[in-house]
Formats: structure tokens, C-alpha cells, sequence
């Protein structure tokens, strides 16, 4: 018996209607212990190159941990990972509540979805069990209605235990920045919605109770309760800290403090209005605090606000919400925030890159590079609520000028002439809310996100910003490239474990091996964990390197090479491209990728057991 894990990975063919359910050796479980890794591995194998995203032939597969489904904190997300149809890049997301947990007791390890179902259907896995069952019916229905009609049909009893995956409306018209949505929690970004959609795949269910066996319940159990106690003592994480208190709303104070905060695409990084939106501010809304299973930090809140006399709820906002549906669309109204908030998550949609993509269109508008005639008369000046919200709902339908903008900033720009420089994305993949003209590091983290422009692929943040574990010059370059490399391997680490990254704040690398060993049996070190982080990013590398990338797309946006803001404390800073440049080559010669590629060498390969 695999101890931790269930030992059995699906793979589901929806043309062929078929399930085959496979063993997940203990060689592989070591190798690439979960989440990223795992994930990874699978998709680099099965999927030929030069896969179109949104055709049948694309894999999607939901993963887990091994210590996902035990009462560890902070470990209860599942991953979902596939080719991106916005990137067209590896893409890896990860979403808490429940479902990972389910999965896990549902009897599987992973689930690998192929094909594309004859018409819509949805997957029901209980009890080391799959049913494709029809879905007619929910097709067009967004995701909340989508999972009250699920629970009602498949509840044999009031509160039965499941979690629901689903696409809205965004993800059946094939928005490239789709996602996919459960208990309000989201695979965000990259167009996992996009890719369930184009396979006629409404939703997943999972429920059962096939808890993984524990190797040491004993001694995992004093690990459970250590760990639990370093949460309710570290300041971001106890009771009545920063994330149970604010979640990551709190982050705005410390972005506009150092001329971080993006706002209106990126002209500039302060915000006026900002302390209308402020962490405080927020709390006025915020009817209740929520948390995924196991968890006792509960970094989440539902909140609820008027919009002309229209009610609407949703988890959050958090952090990168506001900034990209707020001051990067010149918003100032926390009401209309939380209202734009709850529309794409109903319809199923990424609300970064939804942000961004509205601000790079309100910019165009603004530069006259398009007017009321392709906007379908609509006036899209910076600080207008009621068109940033009638916006969503033309994106989520592909209706109008929403048709465009569902193709995401990179596309529009070359669609919309003059426009280019200031499209705020990388390998097409919008950028969230820290702005690297004042944190130097962040700009060469985004660059080399294996998903595009992304800030939980190694966020400089704590290190640049915060100053931990020491202070250190964001506007310097120097030291930044192994600075990156460290971050990037540690969030890798949690990846591949599926954990929480706010848990990480009190949780240590020493308490995720032990209680993996706990768990399994297996002795690891803190090295071996770190071995498969660096295994994993180098074979996503290497999928994105098979895809046709290289270091030419190592870049970031060209106004932050370019335009500095005009006020604030990172007034007029730009990022400087030979410095840039160098820090690439710094970072490439430390992980032993070659610096004209950026492809990893023959050695560093070999060093990692990897085979092309």
C-alpha cells in the first residue's frame, strides 16, 4: 500500500467515454511527490507537442498532495494543470476550499481528462468510482447556479459532504482567461475554464470517505498539533493577525507605500483614492469569515455590496481583485469592486487578467486608438464602474466588443495598432498587482514564470518590500538573480506538496519532511524536497522550451523599460534592460540553463534524472 497517497490515477477519455484507472507507483510518488511535480510529469509525457490548448488532444488533470486529505493545516488545495490556451505555455493553478480533499477521499490521486464529450456532461467520482453523466441541462448557467442544481440532483441527504468544479458561461464561449470555480474558490489563471469548455465538460464532482492511510498517526498527530500551534503564534496567521483579519487586502497599504500599486495600466503605481479601498475599508463589507478544510488561519471573507439597488456577494475581494479591477481601472468604489468580483466569478473568469485586459482597453480608448464605434458606444474612461461591469458581462458572452477583450491584452494589441508597448502581460499572461519598476527582483521572477506573468512563482515581496529576512535595495540589482532562484524553488516546494502559501508563513520546510514522513514512511530530508522542486521547474521549463520558448520571451512589458510614473516614491523608475539582461544571465548560469536558450543543459538534466 502507497501510505498517504491512494495509489490510483484516472484518466478519463470523454470521445471515447471511457475511464481507465491506473497505478501510481511508489518510484513516481518519490520522484515527484505531488501537485506540480506530479502534474508535470504526467502532462509532459502523455501530451504531444504543438497541442492545440483547446483541442480534444489537450490534457487536463486534477491533483493532489500527500498530505492532502489529512488534518494537516493549510494543505487542503487541489492543483489543476494543462496546456494554457491563453499562453500556450505549461500551466499549473491551484484552488483551496474543499475539492482537493474530496478528490483525495473520492479515492483518487489525479485525474486525467482527454477528449471532448459528444455533448455537455459532468463528472460524478465517489468511491474510487467515475460516471460521465449528461449535462444539457446546466449548459449556459453560471457557476453558483451551476452548483446549487449538482448538490440538489446528486444529495442523498441535507449537507452531504461533495465539491464541485465548474465552468460559468466565460469558459463554454471559450474566454482565453476562463476559470474554473469551487466553494468561490478559483484555478485562476492561464484559461483552465477555457480548456474544460472546449471538452464539453460542465463540471466535476467528488465526494467520498477513502481517508489515506497514515504510516505514524501517532507521531504525525504531535506534528499536526505543533504546526498548529506555531500558526496561532506567528503575527500573520494567529488569531486576529494580518490574513485572518484582512486576508491579503491588507497588501494595498504596503504597495502604495512604495510606489508598487499598479493603476490605471500601469501609468502609474500609486493611487489617489486609495484609502477608499483600503484593508479597513473592506471590513465595512465583510459578512462573515471563511476558511478551507483543516485550516485555522481562515485568510477568506464573503462580503456583500449594493450596485443601483442590485445586491451581490462574493468570497473576497482579495489583493490582486482590487488592484486589477480597481485603481488599474482608475475604481475607487469597494461596491463596485465586490460587484465585478461576483459577476466573474459566476460567469468563470480570471479577475486579473479580466482587469488588466478592461484597463488596457480603457487606455486604448483613452489614446483615441479606439473609439465609440468598436466599443459598441460605450464610454470606456478610466473610473467608469458601470461600464467596467457591463464590460464583464460582454466578455463572459463574446458579445460586441467583449468578443475582443475575451482574447486577452496580447491579442488585442495586435489587433489594435500603436498599442503594443503598453499591453501588460508576459507570454500573454496579464500581470498582477506588484509593479517591478520598484522591486527589481519582481520583474526577473515574473519573466521566468513558467505560466507567464505571475506573483506566486517566487513574489519578491517579503524580500524586497518587507524587508525579511533582512533588508535589502529593491531598486538594486545585484544578488537578485539567486534571490529569485531561492524564492522560486521554495514556492516549487509548496507546489508540489500543495500547500498554502500563507500556511508557509509558520509552517517550515523541516515540518512539511516530517510530516511526509509520517505520512508515507519514507525518510526524506529537506534536500530531497528541494531536489524535486528543482526537478519540477526545470520540466516545465522544459515543456514551455518543447513549445517553441526561449529566452527572447524572458522579457517583461516594454513601458516598464521604458516609462517611469510620474509621481510617487518609485517616481520616474524604469527597469534598466542591460541590467535586466544581466540578471538573466546571472540566473541562467546558476540553475545551468544556457544562456542563448535558456534551455536547460545536458548536465543539469542529468544531475535531476530527467529525460527529454
Amino acid at each position: 500500500m502507497l501510505l498517504g497517497y491512494t495509489g490510483k490515477i484516472a484518466w478519463v477519455d470523454l470521445t471515447q467515454g471511457s475511464i481507465d484507472i491506473q497505478e501510481l507507483s511508489e518510484g513516481i510518488a518519490k520522484k515527484y511527490i505531488g501537485g506540480k511535480g506530479l502534474g508535470a510529469h504526467l502532462l509532459y509525457k502523455h501530451l504531444k507537442p504543438g497541442t492545440d490548448p483547446l483541442g480534444p488532444d489537450n490534457i487536463m488533470i486534477f491533483v493532489t498532495g500527500p498530505l492532502t486529505g489529512t488534518n494537516f493545516p493549510a494543505v487542503s488545495r487541489s492543483g489543476l494543470i494543462t496546456k494554457s490556451p491563453q499562453t500556450g505555455t505549461f500551466l499549473d493553478s491551484y484552488s483551496g476550499g474543499f475539492f482537493g480533499t474530496q478528490l483525495k477521499w473520492a479515492g483518487f490521486d489525479a485525474i486525467a481528462i482527454k477528449g471532448k464529450a459528444r455533448e455537455p456532461s459532468y463528472l460524478l467520482v465517489e468511491e474510487g468510482e467515475i460516471q460521465i453523466k449528461k449535462a444539457e441541462h446546466l449548459w449556459g448557467l453560471t457557476t453558483s447556479e451551476t452548483e446549487k442544481q449538482l448538490r440538489e440532483k446528486v444529495s442523498s441527504k441535507k449537507g452531504e459532504r461533495m465539491s464541485i468544479a465548474a465552468i460559468g458561461p466565460a469558459g463554454e464561449n471559450l474566454v482565453k482567461f476562463a476559470n474554473i470555480i469551487n466553494e468561490k474558490r478559483a484555478h485562476g489563471r492561464g484559461g483552465a475554464g477555457a480548456v474544460m469548455g472546449s471538452k464539453n465538460l460542465k463540471a466535476v464532482i467528488v465526494r467520498g470517505n477513502l481517508k489515506p492511510h497514515i504510516d505514524d498517526e501517532a507521531g504525525f498527530k504531535k506534528i499536526i498539533q505543533r504546526c498548529r500551534r506555531q500558526i496561532a503564534e506567528h503575527p500573520m496567521t494567529k488569531k486576529g493577525g494580518a490574513f485572518p483579519k484582512y486576508g491579503t487586502t491588507m497588501t494595498i497599504d504596503l504597495t502604495q507605500e512604495t510606489g508598487t500599486l499598479p493603476s490605471q495600466n500601469w501609468q502609474e503605481n500609486t493611487f489617489e483614492e486609495k484609502e477608499k479601498i483600503s484593508g479597513d475599508a473592506l471590513l465595512n463589507y465583510v459578512t462573515r469569515p471563511r476558511a478551507c478544510f483543516a485550516c485555522p488561519i481562515g485568510c477568506s471573507r464573503d462580503s456583500k455590496a449594493s450596485v443601483n439597488d442590485k445586491e451581490y456577494m462574493t468570497e473576497g475581494p482579495d489583493y490582486e481583485t482590487m488592484y486589477a479591477l480597481g485603481p488599474n481601472c482608475g475604481i475607487c468604489d469597494p461596491a463596485v469592486i465586490i460587484a465585478a468580483d461576483h459577476l466573474c466569478d459566476d460567469y468563470g473568469m480570471d479577475t486579473i487578467s479580466c482587469g488588466v485586459t478592461i484597463g488596457f482597453a480603457m487606455e486604448c480608448f483613452e489614446k483615441g486608438l479606439i473609439s465609440k464605434t468598436e466599443t459598441d458606444g460605450m464610454d470606456l474612461s478610466f473610473t467608469n464602474g458601470t461600464v467596467l461591469l457591463e464590460l464583464i458581462h460582454k466578455i463572459a458572452k463574446c458579445e460586441g466588443v467583449g468578443a475582443l477583450l475575451a482574447q486577452g491584452s496580447k491579442r488585442m494589441s495586435k489587433k489594435v495598432a500603436g498599442s503594443k508597448d503598453f499591453a501588460i502581460h508576459i507570454k500573454g499572461l496579464e500581470l498582477p498587482g506588484y509593479d517591478p519598476r520598484g522591486m527589481k527582483g519582481q520583474g526577473l521572477s515574473y519573466a521566468l514564470s513558467d505560466r507567464g506573468g505571475c506573483h506566486v512563482r517566487g513574489n519578491t515581496l517579503r524580500t524586497e518590500l518587507m524587508g525579511l529576512p533582512e533588508p535589502i535595495d529593491r531598486y538594486g540589482y545585484e544578488g537578485k538573480a539567486d534571490m529569485v532562484r531561492k524564492l522560486q524553488l521554495s514556492y516549487a516546494t509548496c507546489d508540489c506538496i500543495i500547500a498554502c502559501l500563507f500556511g508557509s508563513f509558520a509552517i517550515t520546510p523541516k515540518d512539511y519532511v516530517q510530516a511526509i514522513s509520517a505520512v508515507t514512511g519514507w525518510t526524506i530530508t529537506e534536500g530531497d524536497l528541494q531536489t524535486v522542486a528543482e526537478r519540477a521547474w526545470n520540466l516545465t521549463r522544459l515543456f514551455n522550451a518543447r513549445e517553441g520558448f526561449t529566452r527572447q520571451d524572458d522579457t517583461l512589458p516594454e513601458r516598464l523599460f521604458t516609462q517611469g510614473s510620474t509621481k510617487g516614491p518609485s517616481k520616474g523608475e524604469v527597469m534598466d534592460r542591460a541590467s535586466f539582461d544581466k540578471m538573466l544571465d546571472e540566473y541562467y548560469d546558476l540553475v545551468g540553463w544556457d544562456k542563448a536558450t535558456g534551455i536547460p543543459g545536458e548536465e543539469k538534466l542529468k544531475e535531476l534524472e530527467i529525460e527529454k
